[in-house]
């Protein structure tokens, strides 16, 4: 009936916002932090940008984390492409 279906719907709405609410990226691989603007450009911002590199002095200030240095080697020569 109509009334079980609405009711569906706030039960699946109701997980949803309990399981954002319950995030934790390090156990969860598919939970994604909220982040501010400025941890948001720091983080996925072009590089060499002054935008980014005065978002990242934003971030450092208030104490927040800077994004690491990825430490994978890249490929190179015909790999590239």
């Amino acid at each position: 009936s109509r009334a079980s279906a609405l009711d569906m719907d706030a039960f699946v709405n109701q997980e949803l916002a309990n399981d954002e609410a319950k995030c934790n990226p390090k156990l969860d691989p598919k939970c994604i932090p909220k982040l501010s603007t400025d941890e948001a450009l720091c983080k996925y911002g072009q590089s060499g940008s002054t935008a980014r590199s005065e978002a990242c002095k934003r971030v450092k200030s208030g104490g927040g984390s800077l994004p690491e240095k990825k430490k994978e080697k890249s490929p190179g020569g015909a790999y590239a492409m």
